[in-house]
């Protein structure tokens, strides 16, 4: 398939939502020390005409070297500016503005947050070496007359917004200020990956915590709550600026991100990976797209991969199967300068859409177990928030992610939220996770809690994985062991779970009876370097 035959199919009518849980923030409430004077859009309008300067993207720079990875900090983005635009007309939007005030608001309550985080807002990239995007940035990815079409929101009277969204199909809402917020949260993705990729204060990780999200925003359309195409737009002027050669889109977000697979389609040097729900006719799911036979452009074959979910329900050992047997020999093979997860969060327990089960401890081992099998001299990592529509859950999920960003350690053990009360990093026992020279060995054993790749008895490497969520990453599976590039890696179909194992989770260098004679033996790690390396 090639990238002029791609075309996302077409979203029926969204059921109607009710009123979104959660509290409600008035703008007073904003950090005071932070917040902008006066009548928040007209500060806006102040902003959008003092950053947003022109700034072509230039491809003349010189490759650049950058210092390895020296510090645990973490960049993080995020301006309340953005919480007090782009607004609902109706106030019952699943996209709300509250969602990136809760999840900062939860993080600044940790009580390392000046230490661990190297905060920065709108004023913060134009005080720096960074720059705003302009509109002719953002054709980097989206045609002129669209963003022109963007622009003149600001300008249009309430009555001229209600007429302009219904060409969205539902799935968008339009706001004044709708334009300027998206090239807000599109800089500052951009600047995380400016300030991951340099290692700026021996950091090579960032997040964004900002909206509204991207990935469905396609070339020349706006949909699912989204405008710019905020990882795209990182990912191809990264390269553009030579800060780094090849680029890994990861997306974990319930929804395949249509506009983001168009988008990167046929460059060899940026791969799309998605992991999302997908089905079409009466298991209709949005946006429709992200076919497993989707694997990269006529000059890209390969450069696409997608892991689609055809049931409701999946939950941390199916995203961990994947993790483990997709993911990370993809990661690992490809190799990338600069990783950009788009980060949804509608897959977790209780999201308001995604229907499905994951819990912030399977974001907290997907996130660790990726930065393991990097190589974190010259890898940067950037997550960028996509969706997530429960108030009380996506805050800490994200908490979950930055630990794993920050190299702290998950405690079962802390209570019933161990996330808030983990201060520091808690010591490792010695394991064969310490002992293997293999990166992606490593990675794996991370994860033998909800799915031990090393087992022998295919059967019993998880607790429990259903027949279609086989299906699922087996159709995924057969579609990337016919391309050359990935046939080295060991990719493997995986089997139905039937029992739960007998012997329980499995502790990496733990002594188990009837495994290699009386006793038990501590599994070989040279055997498993030279079998799975």
């Amino acid at each position: 398939m090639s990238f002029a035959t791609y075309q996302p199919k077409p979203k029926p009518t969204k059921n109607a939502s009710g009123q979104l849980a959660g509290a409600r923030f008035a703008s007073s409430s904003l950090d005071k020390g932070r917040k902008m004077s006066g009548n928040p859009v007209d500060s806006l309008h102040s902003l959008s005409s003092l950053s947003l300067a022109p700034s072509a993207v230039t491809s003349e720079e010189k490759i650049m070297s950058f210092p390895p990875q020296t510090s645990s900090l973490l960049h993080l983005f995020y301006d309340p500016i953005l919480s007090q635009t782009h607004l609902p007309a109706n106030g019952t939007e699943y996209e709300c503005p509250e969602r990136v005030k809760v999840i900062y608001d939860h993080l600044k309550l940790q009580p390392n947050f000046s230490h661990d985080y190297l905060e920065f807002d709108a004023a913060g990239i134009r005080a720096g070496d960074g720059r705003m995007l302009s509109p002719e940035d953002l054709e980097i990815v989206h045609g002129k007359r669209y963003i022109d079409t963007l622009e003149e929101f600001k300008d249009l009277r309430p009555e001229q917004l209600r007429i302009a969204e219904l060409k969205y199909e539902n799935d968008v809402y339009v706001h004044n200020t709708s334009f300027t917020a998206a090239r807000i949260c599109a800089s500052g993705v951009l600047e995380c990956c400016r300030r991951a990729t340099h290692s700026l204060s021996g950091s090579r990780t960032a997040v964004s915590i900002s909206r509204p999200p991207g990935h469905h925003a396609c070339q020349n359309k706006a949909m699912g709550f989204c405008f710019l195409n905020n990882v795209a737009i990182a990912a191809k002027i990264s390269r553009a600026r030579k800060w780094a050669r090849k680029v890994l889109i990861i997306d974990w977000d319930i929804h395949h991100g249509n506009g983001t697979q168009e988008l990167t389609y046929d460059d060899p040097n940026i791969m799309y990976l998605s992991l999302h729900r997908q089905g079409v006719g009466s298991n209709y799911f949005y946006p429709g797209t992200g076919m497993p036979h989707e694997t990269g452009g006529e000059s890209a074959t390969g450069s696409n991969v997608n892991i689609t979910w055809n049931q409701r329900l999946m939950g941390n050992t199916e995203y961990i199967c994947a993790w483990s047997e997709l993911v990370l020999p993809v990661v690992h093979k490809f190799d990338p300068d600069l990783i950009i997860i788009s980060s949804g969060f509608d897959a977790a327990k209780g999201d308001l859409i995604g229907d499905c089960l994951l819990t912030p401890e399977c974001y907290f081992l997907m996130t660790r177990s990726l930065m393991t099998v990097l190589n974190r001299d010259r890898t940067a990592v950037v997550v960028a928030l996509e969706g997530g529509y429960n108030l009380s859950v996506i805050p800490l999920c994200q908490e979950a992610v930055s630990m794993a960003l920050k190299g702290e350690e998950w405690d079962e053990d802390a209570g019933v939220n161990p996330l808030s009360q983990l201060s520091s990093p808690q010591p490792q026992p010695k394991s064969r996770i310490a002992l293997s020279e293999n990166p992606l060995v490593r990675a794996r054993l991370l994860l033998n809690k909800y799915w031990d790749y090393y087992e022998k008895n295919d059967r019993q490497r998880g607790k429990k994985l259903s027949k279609g969520a086989c299906n699922s990453v087996n159709k995924t599976i057969r579609a990337l062991v016919e391309i050359d590039f990935f046939k080295s890696i060991g990719l493997r179909q995986v089997k139905e779970q039937i029992e739960q194992k007998a012997h329980g989770t499995r502790k990496v260098g733990d002594r188990k009876e009837g495994r290699g004679g009386k006793g038990g033996d501590y599994l070989d790690e040279d055997a498993l370097d030279d079998m799975f390396g």
